[in-house]
């Protein structure tokens, strides 16, 4: 179902109906995350209970864990909890969340804290299995491989762009044998300090033949290279639940954003909401069940021709700045989902 902008007061009516009191939610996140600000603003307004568990290295500093006969009881900056209490649980992080300065510290004991925590919070995690979640964690990192979302794509009749992966220089070379521009994609999206100290991310970039020059026979990492596809507009495709919310990107009227618009020049990137071709719809609903999920972030190309390109998948997308540019209720659907399974 595609939905457009709703009331947002309609939507608390709905929440207060659907509440159940003797039942509490599990959020997973980290203390930074605006996402999770406007989906509490939600449960609070209709009086839901629920408990913020923030993974980010300053809240963990100030959590006490225990685990006995089968349960974890866990006191963090937010408040007490129980994992026998949980009965639904939003992960929007997994594994310790670190700042970017924090990425630097080497030392040996910053590496054993944190070890440690990602190996006790998967021990709490195995206690909540039995629980309804939004996604289940190892559902969600196995739906985060690019190779794997391609094979799934193909078998929902989800076009996807030609392209291949390696660090043969041969067969990179091959790839061009039409001479055409292709684009050069990064399967670990990560940020890297630069001479200066500050942080950058690498995006899609165009690369022509005679920029592998300097890549070597041995030793190279794999890369991906696509076909470019001129583009009409992108669109941001989020799905919670049987809800799906389609966002139109026009990053063709950017200069910044036009190949990647992660480049965020959002000024000059007109935002809009818009209904997908019906074969496209159950195409993302068949697609999301393979994976089993009930929350993703689709990214789609809209080729010149109207054809509709899958490009990849998040399962822990970000979602907040398209529900402010175009007004989808998207935090409401998810505060909803949460109710609703409570």
């Amino acid at each position: 179902m595609v939905v457009q902008p709703i009331d947002v007061q309609f939507v608390i009516i709905l929440l207060l109906i659907n509440r159940n009191e003797t039942n509490m939610i599990l959020i997973i996140s980290d203390k930074n995350d605006v996402h999770t600000l406007k989906v509490e603003i939600c449960l609070t307004a209709a009086s839901i209970k629920y408990m913020r568990f923030n993974l980010d290295v300053a809240s963990l500093k100030q959590t006490l864990v225990s685990f006995n006969r089968f349960e974890w009881n866990i006191e963090c900056p937010n408040g007490k909890f129980n994992s026998s209490e949980v009965t639904v649980i939003w992960n929007r992080r997994t594994y310790v969340e670190l700042l970017l300065d924090e990425i630097d510290d080497t030392s040996v004991e910053f590496k054993i804290w944190k070890g440690e925590w990602n190996k006790t919070l998967l021990g709490i995690y195995s206690s909540l299995e039995s629980k309804i979640w939004l996604n289940f964690y190892r559902d969600a990192y196995y739906a985060e491989n690019k190779f794997r979302q391609y094979s799934v794509a193909s078998t929902v009749n989800l076009k996807t762009p030609t392209f291949i992966c390696s660090n043969n220089i041969n067969m990179l070379k091959s790839f061009f044998d039409d001479s055409k521009e292709k684009v050069i994609k990064y399967l670990n999206q990560d940020f890297y300090k630069v001479a200066d100290g500050s942080y950058k991310g690498i995006y899609v970039n165009k690369i022509l033949k005679n920029d592998l020059g300097t890549f070597q026979k041995i030793g190279e990492n794999p890369i991906i290279l696509q076909n470019y596809i001129q583009k009409k507009f992108e669109v941001r495709y989020t799905v919670v639940g049987q809800e799906h919310f389609v966002c139109r990107i026009d990053s063709q009227e950017s200069k910044i954003a036009n190949i990647d618009w992660r480049r965020y020049d959002l000024a000059n990137t007109p935002h809009s909401i818009i209904k997908p071709p019906k074969d496209v719809e159950i195409s993302v609903g068949k697609f999301m069940k393979a994976f089993n999920l009930n929350y993703g972030a689709l990214d789609f190309i809209v080729a010149e021709s109207g054809e509709w390109y899958f490009l990849e998948l998040n399962s822990m997308g970000q979602f907040l700045w398209i529900e402010d540019l175009t007004g989808l209720q998207i935090s409401n659907s998810i505060a909803n989902w949460l109710i609703n399974n409570n």
